[in-house]
This record gives structure tokens, sequence and C-alpha cells, in this order.
């Protein structure tokens, strides 16, 4: 699966003067034959803080997010 990275939005539970608490992360997936998935994932500051030195970084933890909501639903 191919995923392309289109952003991010912090998300500040207390207003703009503290901390941001958690980040959304924009993405397009694509895979072979047909898959198309599109939206964000919301991951904890901490989990951002350790993978955004890089985009495959991010990326894997875009994924390990997908799987995890893919897995909850199933489980439901």
């Amino acid at each position: 699966m191919k995923i392309v990275l289109t952003g991010n939005n912090n998300n500040y539970k207390n207003g703009y003067n503290g901390e941001y608490e958690s980040v959304n992360i924009n993405f397009v997936a694509i895979g072979d034959p047909a898959i198309n998935l599109s939206g964000y994932v919301e991951v904890t500051k901490e989990q951002y803080d350790e993978a955004r030195d890089s985009d495959d970084n991010l990326k894997k933890l875009v994924k390990q997010e997908i799987i995890n909501k893919l897995q909850e639903e199933g489980a439901k």
C-alpha cells in the first residue's frame, strides 16, 4: 500500500497558549488492486514526536493506526 502524507494539524485542548496534545496526520493511501483510503489518524504528541524525523516513520505510524482501527472495528 502506498501512503502519501498530505499534511497535519496540531490539536490544542487547552487553547493556543499551551502545548499541543495530539496531531491529526492527513493521508491518502492507494493499494493494488482497488484499495483507496483518505482521511486522517489522530496520534498522541509523544507518538508524533517519535516519528516526525522522517516521512517513512510517519507513514509507518499512519499504517499502524489504520491497522489498529480496522482490528477494533472487526472486534465489534
